[in-house]
């Protein structure tokens, strides 16, 4: 009888980790995504450009703890793309998370980390937005949760600027100490 309980208690536990809400990675043209922008102006982004939803916990500010919810897709013309609903592992059934969209240049990896660490090419983030998964106001009910109605901005993709290397600042200080060495 004791293990049955303890069997109980850790399902009953673990039933909230199955949460799902659902979110749908569309925009329109008043959220486009522009290719080094200043202020929302042109030239928009390409199919050259994929998009991906990120996703992190309700109350998650730093977006470096958001985890991609695969799959991604490119941005079908004019800064805009539509990648049908993903679906992300929500605290709740159909309850708040965290989400965001991240651009990059397609031809510099498959992900936006994967662009980063190549440094080469253009990427972008857009603004962190809490979006309600299950809203029961929906019409229909069940449709996903839309970004554009939860805030979504829109972003722009800019040149990717390599970070320096630690190896490489190493190098570069110990140059500078052997050069300072031969002076006195």
């Amino acid at each position: 009888m004791k293990k049955l309980l303890i069997t109980v208690a850790a399902v009953l536990a673990t039933l909230n980790m199955y949460a799902q809400g659902t979110v749908n990675l569309a925009n329109n043209s008043a959220t486009a995504v522009y290719v080094d922008s200043v202020g929302g102006t042109s030239p928009k982004a390409d199919s050259s450009y994929a998009v991906g939803l990120y996703y992190a916990p309700d109350g998650t500010t730093d977006d470096s703890l958001f985890t991609l919810l695969a799959p991604t897709a490119r941005i079908l013309g004019s800064g805009v793309y539509n990648a049908n609903s993903r679906t992300a592992p929500t605290a709740s059934a159909g309850g708040f998370g965290m989400f965001q969209v991240r651009v990059w240049s397609a031809a510099s990896g498959a992900t936006y980390e994967d662009a980063l660490l190549l440094g080469q090419g253009k990427a972008g983030k857009s603004n962190i937005m809490r979006v309600d998964t299950g809203d029961p106001t929906s019409v229909p009910a069940g449709t996903p949760a839309s970004l554009a109605a939860a805030g979504l901005q829109p972003m722009a993709v800019t040149t990717i600027v390599p970070e320096p290397s630690t190896i490489g600042l190493g190098i570069l200080g110990v140059g500078t100490l052997l050069l300072l060495r031969r002076r006195k």
